[in-house]
């Protein structure tokens, strides 16, 4: 008998199959996808959250925007922005993309976006000029993308695109840390879009929880991070980084012509003959070190042509790769000249910046890439001349520089600030480690010294005067308010500073820093409860802000909550463990609980992490010292004194250890230094009398 023929399946049948094979698996996915978002896990990849205040619809920063692109504990976050979705009428809106020095780092307040705002509100006083800076530390290409494609919702009228230095450093980079080396740009992208979902943010985080201690840094460390990842010039990775570069850039691109904004590319303009190359290796020919000697030579022999194709060589054999080179600036042209559009212009920087026969320095860079007052000011008049191609003529001059400092409220005060932060980075490597450090150090300083000794109680009264006028001009800009705060603070003003820094916030809500500065103030103030509200919300904007966390550990050790201290402490430490300041604290309460064991190790810690603190020093001193320790007391106090002359009390200290040691003429010497220094210091005078008797 023969068997019975197979029944064909019928198509009902396969569907059904298909269903269970396909769309069982994506309503599995898509449930669990829910019940993340429901449950509150993850977080926002837009740079931009919508929120409503006092009755009007704003778009302001995310915080946790940048978490796609780094390790949490090295994410970078925004600027404060906000702006509304829908563009008032006479706005003409102004959208600036790029990483550190489109930012306007080391303060952005003084970038060359603000220098930009300023020129063009002078030169088109009947339209409302709005920039809006959206570049980001760290960042590059990769990132620059997806902050692009959102922004062009947003009527941006103009586009101006910065970037190019972190190409290699940044996310995805040859010699990134912050993750995988140099994939194709397909990989990187599926890896992105993946992370838009709970389900591939809670993947990315199983998966970094299973590596467990990688070898990306445990905190943000600033260039000094990079030293171990050095790259050859023929590496292989550079290519595909290339690569990605002009596919990225191309998008961009397309997505400023696709939403109608005039658009700016700039080639990257860098420090060439004052920068030396950050590290060298061999290639076969001449290493970026000789190539950069080379350039000098040619320089001091006035040969300017020379000495340019030196220090560009130089430049683009580097192997901590912290500046665009030559392949990054031949892309951003070449790639202008293919997407050539009626609303696209080339802005050169890179050639233009220096002036014609001139080679880009210290006369427009603080160190490698970032721009210093005039560089900034420079910089924004080529955008502003650009940006003229899209806007209607106009017969007025541009402002000069002087004009635009005024309204931006830049006094000695904030320029002194502004030196001091740039000082600690010559201090730190790699630039500590270039040749011409040393002198690069003593220009610096010899600027700070003049702008200290021109602060004077004349100075300071036209500088706030100036406020006022900048101020009166431009009520709503937060950053003027930080700025004033800031000179207040520096000229003892505590109660007027911390209100400027509390209309800062009101302006501009989402601002963790300033949220701190004013906290700082009311702490100092003794307005405690106002502190720490403060401080809280510093906290609540941004839960990983180590400093936040460090200050409010010092409120509470104000107030005797040592227990809460501790623990903001060491809140603060697990999130900036390189911090000195804040091992200092917490020896100091730990002393307080009368723990000098955990104390003195406490302090030696934060001496590993920094000798130069003398606030270390001085508080290990001072330990040591109410335990009989006086010769290891007298160690401290005396590099107290070597560190920070100027310091009364760390004179007296020295002279009470070295009399305890019986050195009567050491101590008198050093009671009569702190009388000097602080001629109402009761404890200075009564050892003299004594010792004198």
């Amino acid at each position: 008998m023969k068997a019975a023929a197979p029944q064909p399946v019928s198509g009902r049948r396969w569907l059904f199959r298909l269903v269970a094979l396909v769309g069982i698996p994506v309503l599995t996915l898509a449930l669990l996808e829910g019940a993340l978002r429901l449950g509150g896990y993850g977080y926002s990849t837009r740079l931009l959250e919508k929120e409503q205040i006092n009755g009007h619809n704003y778009l302001l920063n995310n915080e946790k925007f940048s978490l796609r692109f780094f390790p949490p504990e090295l994410s970078r976050w925004p600027s404060p922005i906000m702006f509304e979705p829908v563009k008032p009428a006479g706005t003409y809106r102004v959208f600036i993309f790029g990483e550190s020095a489109a930012q306007g780092d080391p303060e952005p307040s003084f970038g060359a976006g603000r220098y930009l705002e300023a020129l063009l509100r002078e030169r088109y006083p009947n339209l409302k000029i709005e920039v809006i800076n959206v570049a980001i530390t760290a960042i590059n290409s990769h990132v620059i993308l997806p902050i692009a494609r959102e922004c062009a919702q947003y009527q941006g009228d103009l586009w101006i695109i910065y970037m190019g230095n972190n190409e290699m450093i940044g996310p995805f980079g040859a010699a990134t840390v912050f993750g995988a080396k140099a994939p194709a740009w397909p990989l990187v992208r599926l890896s992105l879009a993946l992370q838009e979902t709970r389900i591939g943010q809670l993947l990315a985080a199983f998966i970094r929880r299973l590596k467990g201690k990688s070898s990306s840094p445990a905190v943000w460390g600033g260039l000094q991070m990079f030293l171990g990842n050095q790259l050859a010039p023929d590496d292989p990775r550079k290519e595909v980084v290339y690569k990605n570069f002009q596919r990225n850039l191309k998008d961009i691109l397309r997505a400023g012509r696709e939403c109608g904004a005039g658009i700016i590319l700039n080639t990257v303009a860098v420090n060439l003959k004052d920068c030396p190359p950050f590290a060298s290796v061999s290639s076969g020919a001449l290493s970026a070190e000789t190539e950069f000697q080379a350039g000098t030579a040619s320089l001091q022999s006035n040969d300017v042509a020379a000495a340019a194709a030196h220090f560009e060589k130089a430049r683009d054999l580097d192997a901590l790769p912290f500046r665009a080179d030559s392949r990054i600036n031949d892309i951003i042209r070449a790639t202008a000249r293919q997407m050539a559009r009626p609303n696209l212009v080339l802005c050169d920087a890179a050639a233009r910046l220096p002036g014609p026969g001139k080679i880009a320095g210290q006369e427009t860079f603080y160190e490698h890439v970032h721009f210093n007052f005039d560089g900034n000011y420079r910089l924004a008049r080529l955008w502003a001349e650009q940006a003229e191609t899209f806007l209607p003529r106009s017969s007025t001059g541009w402002a000069s520089q002087g004009i635009c400092e005024r309204r931006l409220g830049l006094t000695d005060w904030n320029r002194s600030d502004v030196l001091g932060a740039v000082r600690q980075r010559f201090q730190r490597p790699p630039l500590n480690n270039q040749v011409n450090n040393n002198e690069r150090l003593a220009a610096l300083n010899a600027w700070l010294d003049r702008l200290i000794k021109g602060r004077t109680s004349e100075a300071a009264a036209q500088a706030r005067a100036l406020y006022a006028q900048a101020i009166a001009r431009a009520p709503q800009d937060y950053l003027l308010h930080e700025n004033f705060g800031e000179f207040l603070e520096l000229t003892g003003d505590a109660r007027p500073a911390a209100e400027e820094w509390k209309q800062a916030r009101t302006l501009m809500p989402r601002n963790p820093f300033a949220c701190l500065a004013e906290g700082q103030l009311r702490e100092r103030l003794g307005e405690m409860a106002q502190a720490r509200d403060c401080l809280q919300d510093a906290i609540r904007l941004h839960p990983r802000y180590a400093e936040a966390w460090l200050e409010l550990g010092k409120l509470a050790a104000t107030e005797n909550k040592l227990d809460e201290a501790m623990s903001d402490y060491r809140q603060s430490a697990a999130l900036q463990p390189n911090d000195p300041q804040t091992y200092v604290y917490m020896g100091k309460a730990l002393s307080l609980f009368k723990r000098s064991d955990e104390s003195l190790q406490s302090f030696r810690h934060a001496l590993e992490l920094d000798d130069g603190n003398w606030e270390a020093h001085y508080a290990l001193g001072g330990e040591l010292g109410m335990h009989g320790q006086i010769a290891e007391a007298r160690s401290e106090f005396e590099r107290v004194v070597q560190l920070e002359p100027e310091y009364a009390m760390g004179h007296l200290n020295l002279g009470v250890a070295l009399l305890k040691l019986n050195d009567v003429a050491g101590a008198r010497q050093q009671f009569s230094e702190a009388l000097r220094l602080d001629p109402g210091n009761r404890a200075a005078r009564s050892y003299l009398a004594t010792i004198s008797k």
